[in-house]
């Protein structure tokens, strides 16, 4: 192994057995709680194969990279010390640790030159000085050959104590691998792959709990369990081995309650209140839920507003309700938040901002209500020799006007109001973008043509100030004569 100050030997064992499933009652892991732990964290390594692929041929020197290992949280070290091995090769190869030789005086890069074609694993752990981390492994295949598994811990979720927690590595997949199909009969079973050990580790329990690698019931399958014994957060690591390399890990969290299930509060989106929008702001925490669907009692609190604001808690109304209410004072961003409670125990608090824009100049918009329209017909007539001539009038006839040019130059959002200010019509839409017109039919005589005239006016209004604009329909109707 090579090592910027030291070497280690790590050892690697492969279990392979075959796995009887048992029925026990406990809880399947389905969804997450998103907390993490505050406690110092060991580093974390990282390796990327310099190049396009983890395929190269025989003779061609291969870089390897762990610049993208980082310190731990709340780690006080200043660097990190590198511990490179060769952790698997071809049977046939002569290749050791001490052939990973460092790339210039960087202990993050280094690089090998395989002798024969195969697999060759490489292991890295990095340092703190205190704290070492978990191995993060690359498979370089020289020549072609084997894919490594993509392990898949299943989806976070919670449980309770005493209870058994059923883990779920069914999304593990391995290309070179086949896969089982549930029984025919068994609607529920799920498919899994062939051939590979699933190794389950804790990787955090809380600080009162007893519980290590031992207490993974079924330790090796896809469906291991365990049952926590206290309240708190567990997170357990799944590495998948094909018995040629191993899968980089993935990670669940489970989060055990001591029975009753804490609820979970959402205050909503974040609001912006323009000049134009109404004064009143309204809150929405109906989304909030508990798990076993108690009642859900609400507690607002505001948590901060913007200087020379005089707003508190006192001002918002329904305060205790899941959509209370309260006016802004000035402008500025206001942040609020949602505790929730089931009656025994309450959520964690989720927050939400206002944002009150400040007034602007406010230019006054732009109504166009198009161009003049005229609307011509023919009145069909009849030539009498014996007695007058007469037409039949010119029939109802329907416009529509489109308002759609009108503007605001701030971008206000726009009001429209169409009125009939001439003649006799009847008008649908008044209050929408375009309106549509119902000329009445046209009486005309024999000998000249008849044109009405109506006058159509649109005014639109942002919040602050409005604009008119007048159009003229004519509508004549001509005898045939």
């Amino acid at each position: 192994m090579t090592s910027t100050s030291t070497s280690r030997t790590f050892g690697r064992m492969l279990l392979a057995g075959t796995f009887v499933a048992a029925a026990l009652s406990g809880t399947q892991c389905e969804e997450g709680n998103g907390n993490t732990p505050t406690d110092p964290t060991p580093p974390t390594a990282s390796i990327v194969l310099v190049g396009d692929s983890a395929s190269v041929e025989l003779g061609v020197a291969v870089q390897l990279d762990g610049s993208g290992s980082a310190l731990g949280e709340e780690s006080t070290a200043d660097e990190l010390s590198y511990f490179w091995e060769l952790d698997s090769r071809p049977i046939d190869s002569a290749l050791v640790d001490e052939s990973l030789v460092l790339v210039g005086d960087d202990p993050a890069l280094v690089e090998f030159s395989p002798d024969v074609q195969g697999l060759f694993g490489i292991t890295l752990q990095v340092s703190d000085g205190v704290l070492v981390s978990d191995a993060a492994h690359v498979v370089i295949q020289v020549g072609g050959g084997n894919h490594c598994p993509v392990a898949d811990a299943g989806e976070d979720c919670m449980a309770q104590i005493g209870v058994p927690v059923t883990l779920d590595g069914s999304g593990t997949l391995d290309e070179d691998l086949p896969v089982e199909e549930g029984d025919d009969d068994d609607s529920a079973a799920e498919p899994s792959v062939l051939g590979l050990d699933y190794t389950w580790h804790f990787s955090l329990v809380p600080a009162e709990s007893d519980l290590d690698d031992s207490d993974v019931f079924y330790q090796g399958t896809e469906h291991p369990l365990f049952i926590p014994d206290v309240p708190g957060t567990y997170i357990l690591q799944l590495r998948a081995s094909d018995g040629i390399c191993d899968s980089e890990p993935d990670y669940v969290t489970v989060q055990a309650t001591d029975g009753n299930l804490p609820p979970i509060s959402e205050a909503g989106n974040s609001i912006i209140l323009t000049p134009c929008s109404p004064s009143e702001i309204t809150l929405d925490g109906t989304a909030s839920y508990d798990p076993e669907g108690q009642p859900l009692s609400y507690a607002w609190h505001i948590t901060g507003v913007p200087n020379g604001s005089q707003v508190s808690d006192a001002f918002v109304d329904g305060r205790f309700s899941s959509t209370p209410s309260f006016n802004a004072d000035v402008p500025g961003i206001y942040t609020l938040e949602l505790v929730v409670s089931d009656g025994q125990s309450e959520s964690e608090p989720s927050y939400v901002a206002v944002q009150v824009v400040p007034s602007q100049p406010n230019g006054a918009p732009v109504a166009v209500a198009g161009e003049d329209v005229q609307v011509d017909a023919t009145a069909l007539c009849i030539n009498d020799p014996y007695g007058p001539n007469s037409c039949n009038p010119c029939g109802a006839r329907t416009v529509v006007l489109d308002g759609s040019g009108s503007f605001d130059p701030d971008n206000d959002r726009l009001n429209y109001q169409w009125d009939l200010q001439s003649g006799s019509a009847d008008l649908l839409g008044v209050e929408s973008q375009t309106v549509e017109i119902s000329l009445p039919e046209v009486p005309v005589n024999p000998s000249t043509p008849t044109t009405l005239t109506f006058e159509v006016s649109l005014t639109v209004f942002d919040c602050q100030n409005a604009d008119d604009d007048v159009i003229t329909i004519s509508y004549t109707c001509t005898p045939n004569l």
